[in-house]
């Protein structure tokens, strides 16, 4: 605040005055431009981190999505897969595309009964989980939707409807419960021919020899 002279003070006087307050402003305004500078460093510190962060971002969107495998899931990540899994399959799948249900109008469905097939389960996951990355991330393009439409759907379908266990299911307009695999024929010739196998192979070096 600026000092008034006191009335009937020497010109001198004032002057000194005027000199006191004029230093004094001078001296507010080297603080404030002081915190100027500061807050301008400020924001150049919070810009540097916003890079930094976007690039943390960028780079962790850049892993690739991890499959599921229902084989090694437990029970937790197995509830969370079935949800997506059967809420894409009605929305998407049946809802929007009309893929999945009974045998009719132009196009060759999935059987209803796709869930009962442990090959089909795994088969729509994989479409599924490419669906969400190309809709639901940042990852998604034009070109990598209209694979998914020319490429990865019809493929996947005229691959269970001809070569899958719902493949029957198709054909007969219901459930045709999968016939039991076997992965050996005969469990004595699979023993018979291991143990030919190791005892032509050399022995394992010992350690230290």
């Amino acid at each position: 605040m600026t000092t008034v002279p006191p009335a009937g003070a020497n010109l001198a006087g004032q002057i000194l005055a005027l000199g006191e307050d004029l230093h004094r402003l001078r001296g507010q305004l080297a603080d404030l431009s002081g915190i100027g500078e500061q807050v301008t460093a400020l924001v150049d510190d919070v810009t540097v981190l916003q890079e930094q962060v976007q690039h943390l971002l960028d780079a962790a969107g850049d892993k690739p999505v991890r499959v599921w495998d229902w084989s090694a899931m437990n029970k937790e990540q197995a509830a969370a897969a079935w949800h997506t899994l059967i809420d894409w399959v009605r929305d998407i799948l049946a809802g929007t595309y009309g893929l999945v249900g009974h045998v009719g109008g132009r196009q060759r469905k999935i059987p209803a009964c796709w869930y009962r097939h442990p090959d089909v389960v795994v088969e729509l996951s994989w479409l599924c989980q490419e669906w969400h990355r190309l809709y639901r991330s940042a990852k998604g393009t034009p070109a990598g939707a209209g694979e998914w439409h020319d490429r990865w759907l019809p493929s996947l379908v005229n691959r269970l409807l001809s070569e899958s266990t719902v493949a029957a299911c198709a054909k007969e307009d219901s459930h045709v419960e999968p016939r039991p695999t076997t992965s050996i024929d005969d469990n004595s010739a699979l023993v018979a021919v291991i143990e030919a196998d190791m005892a032509a192979r050399p022995a394992a070096p010992v350690p230290g020899a």
